[in-house]
């Protein structure tokens, strides 16, 4: 639904597999050459003792083969590896998880005729004649579609595609996809419960395979957002939606990665942050509502009117007022430094195992410590491109992964996890530097 859309793929018009028996063969076979090409590592090692590029080179290759597999077969496999890459990006091998993160949407696309048919068979006749210039080539892709645009009573649209068959797969492809994680896990020889990720990936990805649903969520954003005028929402063309074609009101505006490149003043960056970070507490702490999939293509901006277009409703999640209050509550521990407190939050809430150890518990601490700290007033203004604040992160992080032995990522939490370090690293990447200690205020006084 962009303004302006990336160069075709070379891939653009190749078979996507929408077979449970041709997908199955993909990823069995990418798990099957992972567990050997490490049983051949350690063979190797131990026989010849390899350098670390030596070992480095045979792990790529086994990340490689996965993230391939995954990649040409878009749907849920290729969404979960998407989500792998971020909530297990310090319990998996790194090699594994570098290699998963250029898991792209925009690998593959389907042909037009292929889409000219799924969209006549979804409107039938009558209804797909109102689509006038339906475009040849995609705009963007995604895990689960692509989208074209189209022209419907003088006014251009943007038609959302999903791919055949993605509904029919998610469960054999989450399986798979388990079973091809569960030998990554295997190399560093860790006891994490997979049931509630895969639990939750399902959960989210059933919903978003029905744009019925997603109509329904744009509806409710366009409810709550009102007349504010720093954001934007499409209006969904009802008559023209079904389960698995969803027609929008095209939105102009600039694509985030365009309009990251021009020179930005640091009043502009303080701004936006701002409006970013607005965001995000109307959606969680006033709403309980948000769209979770923070990729940039999700989202337009327009410079003269500062105003953030929001686009792509599927993975949107709902939060009750329990969990939000249990998030704060959180929060407050630590910014009160009451550390027994915290852990009792955290183990009663499930976000920590209350089987770890005390040493695991101590780096838990440290953790929220950091990611709170943010708000305290002698951190202000906070910088998000300080890159000695996400060296210290990184480092408690990886301390925490590496002692953890019982502690999955909180199943409620993963979705909206990732719509936050997306957020992150967005305003990381435009150098924001903002007094965060009012947004503390504003969570601290939230009416739930």
């Amino acid at each position: 639904m962009a303004k302006t859309k990336d160069k075709p793929d070379r891939d653009a018009g190749k078979k996507i597999p929408t077979s449970t028996i041709e997908r199955a063969g993909r990823l069995l076979g990418a798990g099957l050459s992972i567990v050997s090409k490490e049983l051949a590592v350690r063979a190797a090692d131990a026989v010849t003792k390899l350098t670390d590029d030596e070992r480095l080179k045979r792990r790529l290759s086994q990340a490689t083969t996965l993230v391939d597999a995954l990649s040409r077969m878009k749907g849920a496999a290729m969404k979960t590896g998407q989500l792998l890459s971020l909530e297990f990006s310090d319990l998996l091998p790194p090699e594994v998880t570098a290699v998963l993160r250029q898991l792209h949407d925009d690998a593959v696309t389907m042909g037009f005729d292929d889409i000219k048919a799924v969209i006549r068979k979804e409107l039938g006749p009558e209804r797909f004649m109102r689509l006038e210039s339906l475009s040849k080539e995609p705009i963007s892709a995604a895990s689960i579609g692509q989208v074209h645009t189209a022209v419907v009573d003088g006014k251009k649209v943007a038609v959302k595609v999903q791919f055949p068959g993605v509904d029919k797969t998610i469960a054999a492809d989450l399986a798979l996809t388990r079973k091809a994680v569960e030998s990554a896990l295997w190399i560093t020889n860790r006891d994490i419960p997979l049931d509630g990720f895969f639990e939750e990936c399902e959960r989210v990805l059933r919903q978003e395979v029905d744009y019925r649903k997603e109509a329904l969520f744009l509806a409710r954003y366009r409810e709550l957002m009102g007349s504010d005028s720093e954001f934007d929402i499409p209006e969904v063309y009802d008559e023209l939606s079904t389960k698995r074609v969803l027609v929008l009101s095209f939105m102009e505006g600039e694509r985030l990665k365009d309009w990251l490149r021009t020179p930005l003043d640091p009043a502009a960056r303080e701004r936006f942050a701002e409006l970013v970070l607005k965001l995000l507490f109307k959606e969680f702490f006033e709403w309980g509502l948000v769209q979770t999939d923070p990729n940039y293509g999700n989202f337009l901006f327009r410079p003269e009117a500062f105003q953030l277009v929001l686009l792509d409703f599927g993975a949107t999640n709902t939060y009750t007022k329990k969990t939000r209050r249990q998030i704060r509550e959180l929060q407050r521990a630590t910014m009160d430094k009451d550390y027994g407190r915290l852990i009792d939050l955290a183990t009663g809430t499930g976000i920590l195992d209350a089987r770890e150890s005390d040493e695991v518990k101590q780096d838990f601490i440290e953790m929220m410590e950091l990611i709170v700290g943010v708000f305290r007033p002698e951190a202000q203004p906070f910088c998000f491109a300080d890159s000695d604040y996400l060296a210290r992160v990184r480092r408690v992080t990886l301390t925490f992964a590496g002692k953890v032995r019982f502690t999955s990522p909180a199943k409620d939490l993963i979705f909206l996890n990732r719509k936050l370090g997306g957020m992150f690293h967005l305003l990381k990447d435009i150098g924001a530097t903002c007094d965060l200690s009012k947004f503390w205020q504003m969570i601290d006084r939230a009416d739930i």
